[in-house]
């Protein structure tokens, strides 16, 4: 019961997020080197302009999404809580989790293909392991 209300909860204000981002430019910014090294290839930044961003970002109207995640703030982060992130959009994804449904069932064009998961993931994953030293 927690979780369908936590569902429900994200569902809700990713609603209202995306409602007051129509009509807005909300791309995310491009790849940036900074104390992280931060790296994001080309199609991951597409996946994540259309999919996330709007939501996750330091700009968004969606509280929840904005404080769970800001992909703006990535290149920023501590390596310790850059590879917790990562490994929070990885589970997320994978456990189709996001874009919640009620986003895709507003905006289907956010919905994320099996490969555009396979690509969020396996990025997640292995900049991961890269930051880890592994």
């Amino acid at each position: 019961m927690k979780n369908l209300f936590l569902v429900l909860a994200i569902s809700a204000l990713t609603f209202s997020a995306l409602s007051f981002t129509e009509g807005k430019d909300i791309t995310a910014p491009q790849k940036s080197n900074s104390d992280t090294s931060f790296e994001m290839p080309d199609d991951v930044q597409a996946i994540v302009d259309n999919s996330c961003y709007g939501c996750h970002n330091s700009e968004s109207k969606n509280t929840k999404g904005k404080m769970k995640l800001k992909f703006d703030k990535m290149p920023k982060m501590s390596k310790g809580k850059l590879i917790g992130k990562l490994s929070k959009i990885s589970k997320s994804v994978t456990k189709g989790k996001m874009p919640p449904e009620k986003a895709v069932n507003k905006h289907p064009e956010m919905a994320l293909s099996k490969d555009d998961v396979t690509t969020l993931t396996t990025w997640a994953n292995d900049f991961s392991k890269k930051l880890s030293g592994e």
